[in-house]
């Protein structure tokens, strides 16, 4: 009975030091920013606000844009961009600490991999969408209902991208 509850805490204890091990969203797309084969996009709350004091923007736009408080975007590039697509999208998801997420869906169609992820919070919500041509993570006060807004938050990252 003893060597049962020993083994038992020893797993609980090694899961534990697994999961703490992981790094934030943050800190990998951080990591994956400096590689010589990705693009980084990047919004911050500030120009949320900005673009929220926009004169030409409809005030629906107004109101979605003040409710974003970050935009990250990493994507693979180069020749290889299938490959390092690839290889960004495994590597994200087992070196990043996705325990307190829910994972909304999953789409596998052959190479291609795409998982939607979210995260409540207080004072703000996290939506992570990766997969093996890009990683978008937005942080917000926004809901599911919202982020069917999302097409223009996008399509400003796509102008970016030249997309």
């Amino acid at each position: 009975m003893k060597t049962r509850i020993l083994i038992i805490l020893l797993a609980i204890s090694i899961n534990s030091v697994a999961q703490n091990s992981k790094k934030t969203i943050d800190e990998t797309l951080q990591t994956f920013s400096l590689l010589d084969y990705t693009s980084y996009f990047e919004v911050t709350n500030e120009m949320f606000k900005m673009l929220s004091e926009s004169r030409e923007a409809s005030p629906e736009f107004k109101e979605y844009i003040s409710n974003l408080h970050s935009l990250k975007l990493v994507q693979a590039n180069g020749e290889d961009r299938m490959q390092h697509g690839i290889q960004l999208h495994r590597a994200f998801l087992t070196q990043t600490n996705l325990s307190d997420y829910s994972r909304l869906m999953t789409k596998k169609e052959g190479n291609e991999q795409l998982s939607f992820y979210k995260k409540e919070g207080k004072n703000e919500n996290e939506f992570l969408l990766v997969s093996t041509d890009m990683i978008i993570y937005i942080t917000g006060t926004l809901d599911l209902k919202s982020i069917g807004e999302f097409e223009q938050i996008m399509e400003l990252a796509g102008s970016a991208f030249d997309l």
